[in-house]
């Protein structure tokens, strides 16, 4: 199979093979010295000696269990949505890789505390839920697809509430933080969308001033403009955690640039839905929600996909008002001496990190939109 399809795109003429092998032996050249780095000089042990660090950070090692409860209901959520949009799988290779990864795990070296047990549990839950979401069928699983994710939110974040938030810190909190962001953002970015299309001028004024003010600014001034005024509209007595400030300021920003993707996607409805809509007798209300927004959102998934990509990869920026992510994570590990001049394997790791988190984003993204049938007619 790898063989014919090399044939038929990489060598299917003296044109396209000579180019092909040009590009193999600049690659060659260029990623020589690279690999011969990354295989004989790389100290590479810096990794596993703070893995937990870049995982979870500063998060106690007695409570890390909340860590993996909540990684398995998180991935409980993941599952039965594969399997509401995908089915079961049609190829064994699926279904062979789900299985892999659990025995894997049951090898996984404890570089967490409870890590074997933990991740076999989580990727578990994963497995369950999608044969779970699979067998109640594309509408009910669909139906019922809403609530597992809020009320699995809702216990996750129960869960790692047992520790405070700034004791959190690595992928955890990028996670977390990206998590919400976008969970927030979107309503608000729905709203934001509605009102700068509405007929009432007040609201459509106000709704144009907020997306292009927020849309013109740089993120790092809406995380400092975030973390200054937040709290000022909270009682004296309360002080809100970092990463509310930092999450809040994501939403804020993430909102206006949200409210533009949906507001391209109302705009490619036809007519003549609208028409018929209010044909059937619908009231407006009920003709945005049931007819109009569906079909608005259903065309610029991609788009919405890509922001929540942009946030997981912006969630760096966190390391400039001081609350301890992947990358902060990754600087305090450097600043030990121990660990001096190895920046290249801390950087290297925390790149893969945020490439792995971004592909997966990615590959759910592309089997969403053929599940829905997006771009075929």
């Amino acid at each position: 199979m790898i063989w014919a399809w090399m044939r038929k795109n990489l060598f299917n003429g003296p044109g396209n093979t000579l180019l092909t092998l040009i590009t193999a032996y600049l690659l060659f050249v260029l990623g020589r010295s690279v690999l011969l780095w990354a295989f004989h000089e790389a100290r590479w042990a810096v990794v596993p000696n703070n893995f937990r660090l870049f995982m979870v950070g500063p998060y106690p090692p007695g409570e890390v269990w909340r860590v993996w409860v909540a990684l398995a209901v998180f991935l409980f959520a993941v599952g039965f949505s594969i399997g509401a949009v995908a089915g079961y799988a049609r190829r064994a290779l699926s279904l062979g890789a789900v299985l892999s990864l659990l025995v894997y795990a049951l090898a996984w070296p404890a570089l967490l505390p409870g890590g074997r047990m933990g991740l076999f549990a989580a990727l578990l839950a994963l497995f369950l839920a999608w044969l779970l979401g699979a067998g109640l069928g594309p509408r009910r699983a669909r139906r019922l697809g809403v609530w597992v994710w809020l009320v699995g939110l809702f216990i996750a974040l129960e869960v790692l509430a047992g520790v405070p938030s700034n004791r959190w810190g690595g992928l955890l909190l990028t996670v977390v933080a990206t998590i919400f962001a976008v969970v927030l953002a979107f309503p608000l970015g729905l709203l934001l969308a509605l009102g700068r299309t509405s007929r009432m001028p007040v609201i459509s004024l106000l709704s144009t001033l907020y997306i292009e003010l927020v849309r013109g600014v740089p993120l790092v001034t809406v995380l400092f403009l975030a973390w200054i005024m937040v709290p000022l509209f909270v009682p004296e007595n309360f002080r809100v955690p970092q990463l509310v400030r930092g999450i809040a300021g994501f939403v804020l920003f993430a909102a206006a640039y949200l409210a533009e993707y949906v507001r391209g996607g109302l705009q490619g409805v036809p007519k003549g839905q609208w028409e018929a809509a209010w044909a059937l007798g619908l009231s407006g209300f009920h003709t945005v929600v049931f007819v109009i927004l569906p079909q608005a959102i259903r065309a610029v998934i991609p788009a919405l996909i890509g922001q929540a990509i942009a946030i997981f990869k912006d969630t760096s920026l966190f390391i400039i008002i001081g609350i301890m992510d992947l990358l902060s994570m990754a600087q305090a590990v450097l600043s030990n001496p121990k660990y001096l001049g190895l920046e290249r394997e801390v950087y290297l790791f925390v790149m893969f990190v945020y490439f792995l988190g971004a592909a997966t984003l990615s590959y759910l993204s592309r089997r969403l939109e053929r599940a829905m049938g997006l771009g075929s007619r």
